[in-house]
């Protein structure tokens, strides 16, 4: 089964999640992350996500199977880099 990892890659301002640059979210296949996780984040992330479980790679990426840059709703005060793993993660 895929595997997905959320990473912060930057908070320029509020998160009312209180998130912070480095944290890591994972998930198996088309469902949502293993702990608790922001639903503005999530809806955000999830189209992503669907397409990398579906096959689509991003090759203006330095790791077609990443992308970088996803922001939160929330004035894009969060920004998250998105990850598929084949087998197991990092």
């Amino acid at each position: 089964m895929r595997k997905f990892e959320y990473q912060v890659e930057a908070v320029t301002g509020h998160c009312s999640c209180g998130y912070k640059v480095g944290d890591v979210f994972h998930c198996e296949g088309m469902n949502t992350p293993d702990v608790p996780f922001c639903g503005g984040a999530y809806m955000a992330l999830f189209p992503i996500q669907v397409a990398l479980h579906n096959g689509a790679t991003f090759n203006f990426e330095k790791n077609p199977k990443s992308k970088r840059n996803l922001a939160c709703p929330d004035n894009g005060y969060v920004t998250f880099k998105l990850t598929e793993f084949s087998d197991k993660f990092g």
